[in-house]
């Protein structure tokens, strides 16, 4: 006989034992009848193994039993089980990402005639809200027609449009599936029209609801059906009274669940079909302190008073982060695990546990790293979105190079998913070359700006570098840079172009999937996802295996429902990726436990199974417990509640998603079911602090369970008390303990050496002497171990190179430049890293200052030499021809690779225009010079020693030992010559892009060897320069000129706008005091006196000259000490370089001049001015004055050091 039964309790009782007794009573007596268990679909697989097995047990076959009659379902598992045979059933499935897509078309198709959701469609994820919509309407039991209706009664605003948007959209989507799709809300209207037509009689069913409070309106109205159709259904509810005579009002305990017996009691009612006595179930299914909890929670009068002893099966602890906390509860796990029992039955298994919170997120990124440290297999029971694949990347970023033709970013995003990889000899490159050549091609792209038709270009890429002193030299290492960098640039050209044309060619959608898949599949994407698959297997990670192919095939049916509904159509290539875009968002990897011992991770909001022994409820704090809910719908709560008086008017029954403010009244009750679903013990943790350092509190609710149970709260550190005897709580895998005694070592440590301690050393306790003895010792951790203790003794100061490693690194000849050697006297450890190592940072398209002073440097070089081959002096170059001359140099090098970066972009032009004025002035600045000098310029970009395979001068060589030598290279600005009589004095001219003068000071210490290392080389190629028939040469001096465009004041120019630009321009460095070459400087002081507008010297009234405050002028003695020192510097610095100093030992002067100020290498070096072993090297401030009176002072070449 038709009836419906109840089977009612708390949280504390076993609904299962009471639902199988009485599904086993009625299988007995009607074995022949067919019965059907219902369940979540979230755990049918556990459900259905229990119930089987509590069957077995019944029946008496323990050991081996099967069972026809029984079927243990989901409710869209009945319906296959039922209609997988008939005709609605095998209509083509739409999938989540289909529907998105199918709306998304909707959308546009209508655009015109919606008022809301039109300005809607571009916007990210607003497809995916709109389809939620639409399941949700389905859900209801509502119509379009419905829709209609709700929209016609509404008030005018923002709810009615709303409305009137949905009507349009669903009505169109209903019409758009009706008998070609079964969509997932299909299904069970499919089912209830099937069981309609059914007669069920002697058909039981069993819908487990204790686990959980809900049962949407589609699933009530197959359970009603199920009624009027004959069947006698049983229904368990967590709520522990009837509601009969009128229902439940929001914020009991029991509310949803009572709301549901409301409901079906009275449709029972109405329609006269019986309704048993109510069933309770009464055996316990927990501990007897959760029986406690349960009592409490509900109310009971057995639970009014305190307990003066603490609850056993309930406890509470604290960390002092989330970090440790994960860990703390690893570490419970593990000993729980580990321990046995003198009853197998009592011991724990990893499937025993469920760890528990109200949102994941703020503990995702530290599961992995926790638990595989700990070695306990885990299962995060979320769906994850595969919006993020590179799969997905690579068709986004494929279509995205197209649309904006080529763009570093998007081309980059493409290789680097690994998918597309060019072919060598018919097979894949290799991973690890392909990397490297991508890297590199990433390197030369931002350094050379290159994008858009570049890479579509047939001519190789010319790979070059510029560095300090070595420029646009061409060696085999660049050569091979540049194979790699083409190899990649030519299979973007070959690859990407004529798939696009095609793609844009394509008549319909139909041909366009073809195409896409046949190009992704000829490239070999297909054979990379397969691949991938296979080294997840080898890994034996399940979940990763799995991945590619659930990608592949998700991104095969959205294709092939794209065909079905837009295949025909005209192919828009915005138009498909928003569609795909749509359904990826709405796609997610189906999860696949790895093992079935495993430690289950959800959020408390979910279904779960009631069978683990026990429950951790991290993160219990006051923000999530209970939780600040936010509902992200189309419809807002004022919506749904503004429309209940016409959905309670309407036919059937219809059920929106519950508002915030009801599902904020059944936190309670969400809450009441994770805390039962532990059968033995609670863990209540929190951390102390959130990663921001702001202070965490315990819920409200762990307060009361607290206070009622007087339970003791312990707390957890992430650090042990090196002093503490119980190590306990910090043993863990061999691995986790070792950072714990490690920890240990490093606090006593610290301790010990704390200059303001007094009394005895910190000793740590005995157990952790014996683990640390333990684990050096252990086979497989030992030397790990051994090594990290090693590292307690650390000093941030590097260990002396060996003589092998300095061989290695340097050889037995070190060639180098000066500012290589004024690099290890500003720190040692800088010029390791930078020229030993050879790390430095990656080149970037700017136009940085080293770009800017190259290209003055390659102008002024140009132009000086087209004059000398032209005959032409400098001095008596005309305007007309000095402009002409600018011009046709200025062109030839702005063609040079390097500097393609000034005809970049709009700006960049505007800065060549700044760049070619500034030369220009500078150019005629020279030339006005010249006319007040006798110096001419010799020659320009001299270079001594070699650079690559070009030859210069000879270098300065220095003999260190019998093995070792060390060669100086440089170039030279410039090389003035100014001939009086018989002598000739050769001076040298450096360009600077920022003002720069001699400064005594940092040539003795070694911090400013240019000049001086410029002028030895001079001395040493004198014959090479003037000829061996000269007479001896003479130094003129070392002078700075700055590479500027000044800005004039209008007092700068009251003696005349030459003479203001002479002194903007004027040199500074050092010059010979030798009044035979001062007076052939400057012709305008021969006859007078006054200061140089050119040269940094005056003449006195009594003819003799003065180098002022800056000392420029010195004398020939003065000026051999500072040679002889400079190359004594040079002699110094290889020597302790092929010593193997590598000191970190930055220079500091005048307390705020550092060497650190702009290195590149700070995360390296780790220098910190507070530890003992770190110090700056403070350089005493010497005058002009004190240097020479040093260097006079001198003996023997003594070091200043």
């Amino acid at each position: 006989m038709v009836s419906l039964q109840f089977v009612l309790g708390p949280a504390k009782m076993d609904h299962r034992r009471t639902m199988v007794a009485q599904l086993v009573a009625t299988l007995m007596a009607k074995p022949q009848d067919q019965f059907f268990y219902l369940v979540p679909n979230h755990i049918k697989f556990d459900t259905e193994v229990d119930v089987l097995n509590r069957l077995a047990q019944a029946f008496g076959q323990p050991d081996l039993y099967a069972q026809t009659q029984v079927q243990v379902f989901s409710f869209t598992r009945l319906a296959w089980y039922l209609m997988k045979n008939e005709a609605a059933y095998q209509v083509p499935r739409l999938s989540a990402a289909g529907i998105d897509m199918l709306l998304y078309r909707i959308l546009q198709r209508h655009a015109d005639e919606l008022r809301l959701f039109g300005g809607e469609i571009s916007q990210t994820g607003f497809v995916t809200q709109l389809a939620r919509e639409i399941n949700e309407l389905q859900t209801a039991n509502l119509q379009p027609e419905d829709v209609v209706q709700l929209a016609a009664n509404a008030q005018a605003g923002d709810l009615q449009a709303k409305l009137h948007d949905l009507a349009i959209v669903y009505k169109d989507f209903v019409a758009a599936t009706a008998d070609k799709y079964l969509k997932p809300a299909d299904i069970l209207v499919q089912l209830n029209a099937y069981l309609r037509r059914q007669d069920l009689h002697g058909t039981h069913v069993y819908v487990e609801l204790a686990g959980f409070a809900q049962l949407p309106a589609q699933e009530q109205g197959i359970v009603t059906t199920m009624l009027e159709q004959g069947a006698d259904v049983t229904i368990s509810l967590m709520l522990d009274h009837k509601v009969v005579d009128r229902a439940p009002e929001n914020g009991t305990l029991f509310y949803q669940s009572g709301r549901l017996y409301y409901r079906l009691y009275q449709y029972a009612r109405i329609r006269q079909i019986p309704v048993s006595q109510d069933i309770y179930a009464e055996t316990p299914r927990v501990a007897p302190g959760l029986v406690a909890l349960d009592d409490f929670w509900r109310g009971q009068p057995q639970a009014a008073t305190g307990y003066e002893e603490p609850n056993t099966n309930v406890h509470l602890f604290r960390t002092d982060s989330r970090q440790t906390e994960l860990a703390q509860v690893g570490r419970m796990i593990r000993a729980m695990v580990a321990k046995k029992h003198a009853d197998p039955a009592d011991d724990y298994h990893y499937r025993d546990f469920l760890i528990m919170t109200r949102h994941l997120d703020a503990y995702q990124t530290m599961l992995a790293p926790t638990f595989h440290e700990l070695e306990i297999p885990y299962f995060v029971d979320l769906q994850r979105s595969m919006a993020d694949h590179p799969l997905v990347e690579l068709i986004n970023a494929l279509f995205d190079i197209d649309a904006q033709q080529y763009q570093y970013r998007d081309v980059m995003r493409v290789l680097k998913t690994e998918l597309l990889m060019p072919n060598i000899n018919g097979q894949p490159m290799d991973r690890q070359a392909y990397r490297q050549a991508v890297d590199l091609t990433e390197n030369f792209i931002l350094k050379s700006g290159y994008h858009g038709q570049r890479w579509v270009q047939r001519e190789d890429w010319q790979y070059f570098q510029l560095t300090e002193g070595d420029a646009g030299v061409e060696t085999d290492q660049n050569a091979e840079i540049s194979r790699q960098i083409n190899l990649i640039h030519h299979f973007v050209a070959e690859t990407l172009p004529p798939f696009f044309k095609k793609m844009r060619q394509a008549p319909d959608g139909k041909a366009a999937v073809t195409l896409l898949v046949n190009f992704l599949t000829s490239q070999g994407v297909t054979d990379q996802l397969l691949a991938w698959r296979d080294q997840a297997l080898d890994r034996q990670d399940v979940r990763a295996a799995a991945e590619p192919e659930q990608t592949w095939q998700t991104f095969c049916g959205m294709l092939d429902e794209y065909v079905t509904i837009l295949g025909a159509e005209p192919f828009e290539i915005t138009d498909f990726l928003a569609l795909l875009q749509a359904g990826f968002e709405g796609a997610s990897y189906s999860q696949i436990p790895s093992t079935l011992d495993q430690v289950l991770i959800s959020e408390s909001g979910m279904v779960q199974s009631q069978d683990h022994k026990v429950v951790f409820m991290v993160g219990a704090t006051d923000l999530v417990m209970p939780d600040r809910i936010m509902t992200n719908n189309l419809l807002s709560d004022v919506d749904k509640e503004n429309l209940q008086p016409t959905l309670s008017s309407l036919d059937g029954d219809h059920y929106l998603n519950d508002s915030a403010v009801v599902q904020l009244g059944d936190e309670s009750c969400l809450n009441y079911l994770a805390f039962l679903s532990a059968r033995r013990h609670l863990f209540f943790s929190a951390p102390l602090k959130d990663d921001q350092e702001t202070d965490l509190n315990w819920s409200n609710y762990v307060r009361r369970i607290q206070r009622q149970f007087n339970l003791r709260e312990h707390t957890y550190l992430g650090t042990p008390d090196p002093t503490n005897a119980d190590a306990r709580p910090f043993v863990g895998t061999k691995r986790r303990t070792i950072s714990h005694v490690i920890q240990v070592y490093r606090d006593v440590l610290t301790t010990n050496t704390d200059r303001n301690r007094v009394g005895a050393p910190l000793q740590p306790a005995p157990v952790w002497v014996w683990l640390r003895q333990q684990l050096t010792r252990d086979p497989q951790f030992g030397e790990l171990a051994r090594q990290l203790m090693a590292g307690l003794s650390y000093r941030n100061q590097p260990v002396k190179l060996t003589p092998a490693s300095v061989e290695a690194l340097y050889g037995y000849q070190i060639y180098t430049s000066i500012s290589k050697l004024e690099e290890f006297y500003r720190n040692q450890y800088a010029y390791f890293l930078k020229y030993g190592l050879k790390l430095r940072e990656r080149d970037v398209f700017e136009l940085s200052a080293a770009s800017t002073g190259e290209f003055f440097h390659a102008v002024l070089d140009g132009l000086i030499k087209a004059l000398r081959s032209d005959q032409i002096p400098l001095a008596q170059a005309s305007d007309q021809q000095l402009g002409q001359y600018l011009e046709t140099v200025t062109r030839q090098i702005l063609d040079q690779p390097q500097f393609t970066i000034l005809t970049s972009s709009n700006r960049m032009a505007y800065l060549q225009r700044q760049l070619i004025n500034t030369v220009r002035q500078i150019a005629f600045a020279i030339r006005n010079q010249s006319k007040l000098s006798a110096a001419e310029p010799k020659q320009t970009e001299v270079l001594f020693g070699n650079v690559g395979k070009e030859h210069g001068l000879k270098a300065l060589d220095f003999q260190i030992d019998a093995t070792h030598s060390v060669h100086v290279r440089g170039k030279i600005d410039r090389l003035d010559q100014i001939q009086v009589a018989d002598q000739s004095y050769l001076g040298i001219v450096d360009y600077k892009s920022s003002q720069h003068k001699f400064d005594f000071q940092e040539a003795y210490y070694g911090l400013a060897m240019q000049m001086l290392t410029y002028l030895d080389a001079v001395l040493h190629n004198e014959q090479a320069l003037v000829g061996s028939d000269q007479a001896a040469v003479k130094l003129a001096g070392a002078l700075y000129m700055h590479i500027q465009n000044p800005t004039l004041k209008p007092k700068d120019i009251q003696g005349g706008f030459e003479a203001a630009l002479l002194k903007k321009n004027k040199y500074k460095g050092i010059l010979l005091d030798d009044p035979q070459l001062l007076e052939h400087l400057d012709s305008e002081l021969q006859q007078g006196n006054g200061t140089s507008k050119v040269y940094p010297f005056a003449r006195k009234k009594d003819g003799s000259y003065s180098g002022g405050r800056a000392a420029s002028l010195v004398t020939n003695d003065q000026l051999e000490r500072l040679l002889q020192h400079n190359s004594q510097l040079i002699i110094a610095a290889a020597e302790a370089i092929f010593a193997g100093e590598i000191q970190l030992n930055p220079i500091r002067l005048n307390d705020k001049t550092t060497a650190l100020q702009y290195s590149p290498y700070l995360s390296i070096m780790q220098f910190d001015a507070m530890l003992a072993e770190n110090a700056y090297r403070d350089l005493p401030p010497l005058s002009a004055k004190q240097v020479l009176d040093l260097l006079k002072t001198q003996k023997g070449g003594e070091n200043h050091e």
